[in-house]
């Protein structure tokens, strides 16, 4: 049947009319239906910006020089590892100095306390100036690092730059303190071989990582 010159199908505007309002319908309703089911953006807690810690260089290396922080970074060790005061445990520390050695120690501590000896009877624990591995520092390590004392060792014209802020420092330090005080640091931590052997009935077995160290730098000054 032949349709009338009336019909709709006869006329070019009509069709092209009804084809806009039908695509326009179709897109209105995939907007709809796709912003309905789209999900909100997920929130992310603000991150509060670094605030660095400005001490009394005179005062810290009071702290570090005192024989007492050698247990304090012991006690801090053990809240974090048990093992590290448990008898039998056998424990290894590490130590690394000149570029290219971090590596190295950081492979030997996941080596020890990922591997086979983790679960050996007795197990094997490996710990390091910083922390009890690779990932979680000890809190004295952690104040260590927020005061910057290196960063703060170079001003300009009275102000330091950390992480790109300036900041006027109200203490100011020498390279020399910023040098005596993480020797102090380090000096520490190696001290800390004697609480750990203690405890565990078991020498401490040592590992060094320092191919092209200086003479005259903190691993042969002061940890070896």
């Amino acid at each position: 049947m032949a349709p009338s010159p009336d019909s709709p199908l006869e006329n070019p505007r009509i069709l092209l009319l009804a084809g806009i309002v039908f695509l326009a319908c179709i897109l209105a309703a995939s907007f709809l239906l796709g912003g309905a089911s789209t999900p909100a953006p997920a929130s992310c807690p603000a991150v509060s910006p670094h605030e660095p810690v400005f001490v009394d260089p005179v005062e810290k290396l009071k702290q570090v020089r005192d024989p007492t922080y050698t247990q304090q970074l012991f006690t801090e060790a053990v809240a974090y590892e048990p093992l590290l005061a448990t008898p039998g445990t056998q424990v290894h520390m590490g130590f690394y100095s000149a570029k290219g050695n971090h590596g190295s120690l950081l492979r030997l501590l996941d080596t020890v306390n990922e591997g086979p000896a983790a679960k050996a009877d007795p197990p094997n624990r490996a710990i390091w100036a910083m922390g009890i591995n690779g990932y979680y520092p000890y809190p004295s390590w952690e104040r260590m690092m927020n005061e910057h004392w290196y960063e703060r060792a170079f001003p300009v014209n009275g102000s330091v730059m950390i992480f790109g802020e300036s900041y006027r420092d109200p203490y100011p330090v020498t390279f020399e303190q910023a040098d005596a005080i993480w020797a102090g640091y380090s000096e520490r931590f190696a001290e800390m071989a004697e609480p750990v052997a203690k405890a565990t009935g078991k020498p401490v077995k040592v590992w060094c990582f320092v191919e092209g160290a200086k003479g005259n730098r903190i691993f042969y000054t002061v940890e070896l």
